[in-house]
């Protein structure tokens, strides 16, 4: 038996039927009704101010610069760039194409590397150009309350048993977390 069954499908406005095509709504001033309204004489405190957090990035994009796709060839890996958010850092990775099965991780600290996170960075497949691969890593807001937090961090690749590490010419990337007082 086929979907319809010989039933055809019809459309009716409601105005044909008798009724309206429109509602209105009144909306009343707050003060037409003092008596559910809130009084002055009990005024609402403000729970404390919500603070906006976000990410600042304290470096240049490396992909700005005109050495960048030299630094890919000698370090075999070299932060792309970097997008700072209210509570994520991503960040792309350029790393050279050496062999197919590679790893690549970002590791950060928030507390001058006394202890560190590591993140897996994900293949981007739509980054091949046959030299190089891209790779996609996030960093998310720490879960502290204090008003700044400075996040350290560098990139790690692992392919055919080597490591290589761009760890911004041994300065290390580094983005803030800040709050707005």
């Amino acid at each position: 038996m086929g979907f319809f069954m010989g039933n055809k499908k019809r459309v009716t406005f409601a105005d044909l039927l008798g009724f309206s095509l429109v509602s209105v709504v009144e909306i009343s001033p707050r003060n037409s009704f003092p008596d559910i309204c809130l009084s002055q004489k009990h005024p609402v405190k403000p729970i404390a101010a919500i603070k906006r957090r976000y990410f600042t990035c304290s470096f240049e994009q490396p992909v700005d610069k005109d050495d960048f796709l030299e630094r890919v060839k000698r370090q075999h890996v070299c932060l792309e760039s970097v997008v700072c958010d209210k509570v994520i850092v991503r960040g792309f990775v350029r790393v050279l194409n050496i062999a197919y099965r590679k790893e690549v991780s970002v590791r950060y600290t928030m507390d001058g590397w006394k202890t560190f996170h590591q993140e897996y960075a994900d293949y981007l497949s739509t980054s091949r150009d046959g030299n190089t691969d891209t790779f996609f890593f996030r960093i998310p807001a720490p879960t502290i309350s204090q008003s700044t937090c400075k996040v350290e961090f560098a990139i790690c690749y692992r392919v055919e048993g080597n490591e290589y590490w761009d760890n911004n010419i041994l300065k290390n990337y580094t983005v803030c977390l800040v709050s707005e007082e």
